[in-house]
């Protein structure tokens, strides 16, 4: 932008017939001083060294990323979608993802991030060129915690915190809100309000029949195996996904 406006500027400098006059009797002017400064000072100011080779850096990364990209959705979420009634609600560039559906007069979301990868062990990704692994040295999944709400009109909510690993969907706590908001406003107001409720007591101390009663009551409103086989597997594609426009906004930022 300063560019176009330096650019202009000089232009509209250049037009007056006594400007040109002058430039023409000055025998040692240099006519095309400014845009030489103007170059100058654009390239030092913008670039660095190593700009350069990080640019190249990263377009070889995105390159080698984008060979393994899936054009279309992949199956599994195909599937996963369709088998179990819920809606996905995945925004570009955000870390949290949600699953939504209705179950009679209830509202459910499923929330959960991709920032759980973090939790994967550091060996899960590595395996030596031509090394075939069996089924029994296949390393276990990764834990992703995944907040379910579940709403009902004019009673309150129910939010309930798992964690989904290993095919399981294990239990953590079980918190009831009288106040829908306090289940699912993101405020420093609700926020603040919450750390005053009791949270309810620690899920494994409950009586043994009971926390059967409320795994099955999850159960039924989709949270189960099959979605704590999908958490990790939709965590690891999308944090690809966001990987490869995060190379492809650092290459476009570092090259302007």
């Amino acid at each position: 932008m300063a560019s176009h406006l330096l650019r202009t500027s000089l232009r509209s400098i250049s037009r007056p017939l006594v400007v040109r006059n002058v430039l023409k009797t000055t025998a040692k002017a240099p006519r095309f001083m400014p845009s030489i400064v103007r170059s100058m000072s654009a390239r030092f100011m913008s670039s660095g060294t190593v700009d350069s080779d990080l640019v190249h850096k990263l377009a070889e990364e995105l390159q080698f990323e984008k060979t393994n990209e899936e054009d279309s959705q992949p199956e599994f979420i195909k599937e996963f979608l369709s088998a179990n009634s819920f809606q996905l609600e995945d925004k570009p560039g955000q870390d949290e993802v949600a699953l939504t559906r209705t179950f009679g007069n209830e509202k459910i979301r499923i929330l959960f991030s991709i920032a759980d990868i973090n939790n994967a062990g550091p060996g899960d990704d590595l395996l030596m060129e031509g090394e075939e692994v069996e089924e029994e040295d296949v390393p276990a999944s990764f834990p992703v915690r995944a907040s379910v709400t579940i709403e009902k009109e004019g009673k309150g909510a129910v939010t309930v915190d798992t964690v989904a690993q290993d095919g399981e969907m294990a239990v953590e706590s079980v918190m009831y809100y009288k106040d829908v908001k306090l289940a699912s406003e993101q405020s420093a107001e609700a926020d603040w309000q919450r750390r005053g409720l009791y949270i309810g007591p620690q899920f494994a101390e409950l009586d043994e029949n009971l926390q059967v009663l409320f795994a099955r009551y999850l159960e039924e409103r989709g949270v189960n195996s099959a979605l704590a086989t999908f958490l990790p597997d939709y965590v690891e594609y999308k944090e690809q996904k966001e990987y490869i426009n995060w190379l492809d906004n650092m290459k476009s930022f570092v090259s302007a």
